[in-house]
């Protein structure tokens, strides 16, 4: 094995996963060593220890998002490393999900009158006009009914909204600050560093220009949790917010999270709630976080022993993470067969179909997919990420 070998197989020891271990979390599991690998390889260069991690939530699967895919980051997990570096091609956005009460479900056709009113006349927050986003890529609107109570406990409302937005008014240059999309942000290229690693490039900030772009990342995603009440505002006279959680974030300088919720003590003492929406047919469930993992489903998952060897025990045990949704899956597949490298940041994915035909893809953005199920709710258990607190029903969704 050659040296870089051996270096991207410890960046697979650095990943752990433990969901549904169908053909959406293979492919996470096979494109995500070289996005750790690429990160622990500045870490050596910049002299600090090359700890790179990533923990998957029970929803781990691909990201549709082509650079991030081609830059060897999956989705449905935590981001960590030591030192003080940001990496700009994991593409955190702040995108996350807005959960609210209502005295009643509104109907479709009142919904639709204001949705339409809020495209047509606009709206500014902050100064910064608002760009809809509702109709895009898996955004949406739900529009809950509570069905019962779980765990003893009782809904605070008879119905709900659960909102997915994320928006794209700082990817770029803007009003509000130079973008947070290095591809799309000419002066955020140009104070990038970029390291050329043995898997491709990375795209990093380093030194005071890392502090700057943190704190500027982080102007939009505290913004962005304003633009979805700003927004459900406009669609509904009478809510109160049960949750704003950011789903694709950071929460330092060198740790983000990609597809799934964190939180920390003071959540859990709160008593947060986040919601596990999965497909459109079944149920949105509200969760309250567990601390986890735990020091005994580590060890039952088989994560205790690579994460002792690799000093990142506390980057496992206490993860502390939820699944935000239930991730892709390709049911014509069977499994993921091998990955093809025909050079830095040129991977191709080798997929065994039901049917013994071999497909060969770069990324999964055209490849069709479905949504997983209640087995994301069933990891979620088995793992005693969370409790489950109530149920709902989704009676119609806006997505225009």
């Amino acid at each position: 094995m050659s040296k870089d070998d051996s270096n991207l197989e410890r960046a697979r020891e650095h990943c752990f996963l433990a969901g549904i271990g169908d053909v959406g979390e293979q492919l996470c599991a096979a494109n995500m060593p070289y996005g750790i690998a690429k990160i622990q390889h500045v870490q050596r260069e910049l002299g600090v220890p090359a700890d790179a991690t990533f923990v998957g939530a029970p929803d781990a699967t691909v990201t549709r998002n082509v650079a991030r895919w081609n830059q060897g980051f999956g989705y449905g997990g935590r981001i960590q490393w030591s030192g003080d570096f940001a990496v700009l091609d994991i593409k955190s956005n702040g995108c996350g999900v807005l959960v609210g009460t209502l005295p009643e479900i509104p109907s479709r056709e009142e919904l639709d009158v204001r949705a339409k009113k809020l495209v047509q006349e606009g709206m500014e927050l902050e100064g910064i006009h608002v760009e809809y986003d509702l109709h895009e890529g898996n955004h949406f609107l739900d529009l809950v009914e509570t069905k019962r109570g779980l765990g003893g406990e009782e809904p605070e409302a008879p119905a709900y909204f659960v909102m997915h937005s994320s928006g794209h008014e700082h990817r770029s240059e803007s009003p509000f600050g130079v973008g947070i999309y290095y591809d799309k942000s000419e002066e955020l290229m140009q104070r990038a560093r970029i390291f050329e690693t043995p898997w491709g490039k990375l795209h990093t900030m380093t030194g005071d220009d890392a502090a700057w772009f943190y704190d500027s990342y982080m102007a939009v995603q505290n913004w962005n949790e304003r633009r979805r009440e700003a927004i459900a505002s406009a669609l509904f006279d009478d809510w109160k917010v049960v949750e704003n959680a950011t789903h694709q974030g950071m929460t330092a300088m060198n740790a983000c999270h990609l597809g799934c919720y964190v939180f920390d003590d003071e959540d859990i003492a709160r008593g947060a709630r986040f919601p596990l929406t999965i497909s459109a047919d079944d149920p949105i469930f509200m969760v309250r976080p567990k601390k986890n993992f735990s020091e005994e489903i580590a060890n039952r998952v088989g994560f205790m022993e690579r994460a002792t060897k690799h000093g990142v025990v506390d980057r496992v045990v206490g993860a502390n993470l939820l699944p935000h949704g239930g991730g892709y899956r390709y049911p014509d597949v069977e499994r993921v067969q091998g990955v093809l490298e025909d050079g830095p940041d040129q991977r191709r994915f080798q997929l065994l179909k039901k049917d013994g035909e071999v497909e060969i893809i770069e990324n999964p953005r055209s490849r069709a997919f479905g949504y997983r199920g209640l087995e994301v709710l069933t990891k979620l258990e088995e793992l005693e990420l969370g409790e489950l607190t109530y149920e709902g029903d989704v009676r119609y969704v806006v997505r225009d």
